[in-house]
């Protein structure tokens, strides 16, 4: 799993990077991908899923269902998924909201305090700008990324090797998008996230 912002290097890259469910267009197609049908199955994994669980838990704190976003408290918990340094911990907070709006305590939320499991941040991109980052993954280990958009206008995902070389592109989408792939050496990729609407767009991009 990969240690979290700046550094450098991912020189040739394995990539497979397929569409799985919750996540529509928004998964990039790495070329000459070496990996196997299995190996890909093996890469859907957990910075989807926590992806899906900040869009839900987004959906109910915007309609006020108190159950339903303790709901998604629990499940970003018990996921072992932990905010970047200086990002809002989503699990405690909609746990909190939720108990405003009156859900019911059968449902409370069991945090584990896992430090293991993919970290997530929120951040904005200005009008026709960029918001760009560093994460750093391991050889032969899964590197995946998910962006999940917060307004309505479409964003644009990149990730490129110290060399400034394409490891993979998503065209902009107002669903969740998303990168995997297999470094096949230690080192960090420069994430880029795109806006090129006149107004500034929010976001949340969860890093395994």
């Amino acid at each position: 799993m990969g240690h979290m912002i700046l550094t450098a290097v991912a020189a040739a890259v394995l990539a497979a990077c397929a569409p799985v469910s919750g996540t529509a267009e928004g998964i990039a197609d790495a070329r000459n991908s070496r990996l196997e049908e299995s190996d890909r199955d093996r890469l859907r994994g957990d910075a989807d899923t926590v992806a899906e669980i900040l869009q839900r838990g987004m959906e109910a704190e915007s309609r006020g269902d108190g159950d339903a976003l303790l709901a998604q408290a629990q499940a970003l918990a018990l996921m072992g998924a932990k905010p970047e340094e200086g990002a809002p911990d989503l699990a405690r907070q909609w746990a909190a909201t939720a108990k405003t709006l009156g859900a019911r305590p059968a449902t409370a939320v069991a945090f584990r305090g896992r430090t293991l499991g993919p970290g997530y941040r929120s951040g904005k991109v200005t009008a026709n700008g960029a918001f760009r980052t560093r994460q750093t993954y391991n050889a032969g280990q899964r590197a995946e990324i998910v962006l999940v958009p917060v307004d309505a206008e479409p964003l644009s995902l990149e990730v490129r090797d110290d060399e400034g070389e394409p490891v993979c592109a998503v065209a902009p989408s107002t669903r969740n998008l998303g990168c995997r792939w297999v470094p096949t050496f230690t080192g960090s990729n420069e994430i880029e996230v795109r806006n090129d609407n006149p107004v500034t767009v929010n976001f949340y991009i969860v890093l395994n």
